[in-house]
């Protein structure tokens, strides 16, 4: 399989890999949980445009529990699932 190349906002987030040989087919959970706790806003429009919706949530179902509160509720909304948040973060009690 061919090495991916990132956009700088994106292969910055790599800094303890060679980003070389990071594969965004096989590295998925690895690529997605690194740009969506660490990612700016440019890195995260990259995101939403490499992987969709749907392995966005798959992603969340099971490891969001490695994001934090705040960045496990923004990316539940992008990718329009509901995620059960721990008490003392994430979504306002009123955001349903």
């Amino acid at each position: 399989m061919e090495s991916a190349t990132f956009p700088d906002c994106v292969s910055r987030l790599f800094w303890d890999v060679d980003p070389s040989v990071v594969q965004p087919e096989l590295h998925g959970d690895y690529i997605m949980e690194r740009v969506m706790s660490r990612g700016t806003w440019d890195a995260m429009r990259w995101l939403k445009a490499t992987y969709s919706r749907e392995q966005l949530a798959d992603f969340l179902r099971r490891r969001g529990d490695r994001l934090t509160p705040r960045d496990r509720a923004y990316w539940s909304l992008i990718a329009g699932i509901l995620v059960p948040q721990a008490p003392g973060g994430g979504r306002p009690s009123w955001a349903g």
